[in-house]
Order: structure tokens, then sequence, then C-alpha cells
């Protein structure tokens, strides 16, 4: 596979689109990359059963995170949480709800590739206080400060919505999100 061939569903691009096309007060034109074209496939509409380009994927996320979350991770974290969390929820429930986390991570590890990207791939490893979330993909990871820290709150909100309690995220190459190009990045999730 090379670089043009990579791709985002259209399920993880639509969270993106509600955010710009309500967010009119901001010229998303002259104050971010997103190009006219771009601007008018993403008020036409995105289909969550569609692949797009994941070059018009990186240009939305980075637009999204700068401009409305001020380059913050708390905005990544609520986008994680809320958004994300509330569409993966109605689309994928009977796989993500199953009432114990590390099965739910299990499987949310197993849709990563279909419902994010044709490219790179999520393991998760149990162990006994809880398990390792791996994200990697040999071309990097996509907009990975942003895609990072929301990924980081989505499996938080995965464990606290199966029964885990006092759930804690650490991902150790979080201090590199901004100065390095990651092609792996690790989540150790505990919980009670």
């Amino acid at each position: 596979m090379n670089e043009q061939e990579r791709k985002a569903k259209g399920t993880f691009l639509i969270a993106l689109a509600m955010i710009i096309n309500h967010r009119k007060d901001i010229d998303w034109l002259n104050q971010s990359k997103l190009s006219e074209e771009d601007l008018k496939r993403i008020r036409e509409k995105i289909l969550a059963s569609a692949w797009y380009e994941l070059n018009l994927f990186e240009r939305m996320g980075e637009a999204v995170y700068k401009l409305v979350g001020g380059a913050r991770p708390e905005g990544a974290y609520e986008f994680g949480e809320g958004i994300m969390w509330g569409i993966l929820s109605d689309v994928y429930k009977t796989s993500l709800l199953k009432g114990n986390p590390q099965e739910a991570l299990a499987r949310f590890s197993q849709l990563y590739q279909g419902i994010f990207f044709n490219t790179g791939k999520a393991e998760f490893q149990p162990t006994d206080s809880g398990g390792i979330f791996t994200i990697t993909d040999p071309y990097g990871i996509p907009t990975q400060e942003s895609f990072g820290y929301m990924i980081k709150s989505l499996l938080a909100k995965i464990v606290k919505e199966n029964q885990g309690k006092n759930v804690q995220v650490i991902c150790e190459q979080e201090d590199k999100f901004k100065t390095e190009k990651l092609n792996s990045i690790s989540y150790r999730i505990s919980w009670e």
C-alpha cells in the first residue's frame, strides 16, 4: 500500500464534519489547510460507510484540533469521550458494550482498522490489572497529536462504559506527540 491508497472511514470524518459545519464563526478556508473543494465535500455530506483520502481526514482533524480545541489535549479528550464515543456506541453497541472492559477493548482493537483506517492496526493485550492497547502504522500515526489524545480518552470511556472503575490510561509516548513522528503508540490501561 502506498501513501495515496491510505483511507479514513467516514465514521471518523462525520464527527469532524459536524463540528466544521456547525462552527460558521470560523473562517475554515483562511485559518486552516482546508481547501474550497474540501469544504464543499464536507458540506455535501460525509457518509459513514464510505472511505475518504487520509489527507482529507488529516486536514479536517488538524483544523478542528487547532481552531476549535485550541490545540489543547483537553479538546481532544472531550472529542474522544463525547462525540466519538457517541458515534461508535450507536453504530457498534453490541461490539463495544460487553460489561467486561477487557472484552470490549479486545473487540475495539479488532474493529479499529475497519472503523477508522484501512492502514495500521491495533492490538489489545490483557494484563492482571487491565491491559496494553497498541496502535501501529508503518506510515506514521495520522494526526498523531489530536488522535493520540482522543484515543486516550476513548479507551478510558470504553472501560467506564463496561463497568470499569477508577480508570487510568497512561501513554508513554505522549510527550513526543508534538515533536516526533511516531509509528506506534501504546496505552497502559488499568481499572478496578
